[in-house]
């Protein structure tokens, strides 16, 4: 497959993955439809022989959003509501970290090949992603505009931290646009 068609397959896949972890709780199936999203994912970084390569993303991005979402929620800058969670972080919230984890490498590389691209650009991503989660009501950012740094605050560490496994597994770009 080509480079451009592999791209826009991979976008999509991330779309409808973000969709349905997102809009999970405005489902008829709120709990199985985050796992549909992830499901989709996987199938793709399988198909593209790139879940080996996404390893250290996947646990980075766990281990950055859990305690992200939960230390927004403790300081109350952030809100979820009632769903099953894992520390605060709602389970739909974890399995879209685990989704964008998976498809960092192939969605987001423009990003991470820049330093300052991937602190403004996940900073600003992160802020925007939630603030729309704010409108779609599957989220609340409690104090507003401190909310919304909060989110860029762990975003920019999350773009940071990326960048740097990013620059230091080269080897698994090979698989990148198969």
């Amino acid at each position: 497959m080509n480079a451009r068609v592999s791209f826009v397959l991979d976008l999509i896949v991330f779309q409808i993955a973000w969709f349905c972890c997102v809009l999970a709780t405005k489902t008829p199936f709120p709990e199985l439809a985050p796992y549909l999203g992830v499901a989709l994912v996987l199938i793709r970084v399988l198909w593209a022989d790139r879940f080996r390569a996404s390893i250290p993303f996947l646990i980075a991005c766990l281990l950055i959003g859990i305690p992200g979402d939960a230390f927004l929620v403790k300081v109350q800058l952030l809100h979820f509501p009632p769903y099953p969670n894992l520390f605060g972080s709602p389970l739909w919230m974890v399995l879209l970290w685990a989704s964008f984890g998976l498809m960092l490498r192939p969605v987001f590389t423009w990003f991470l090949d820049h330093c300052m691209r991937s602190i403004i650009g996940f900073s600003i991503g992160g802020a925007v992603a939630y603030w729309s989660g704010e409108r779609l009501e599957v989220l609340t950012l409690t104090n507003g505009w401190l909310s919304i740094a909060g989110v860029a605050g762990i975003w920019a560490i999350a773009g940071i931290t990326l960048r740097y496994l990013h620059l230091k597994f080269p080897d698994s770009l090979q698989n990148e646009h198969t």
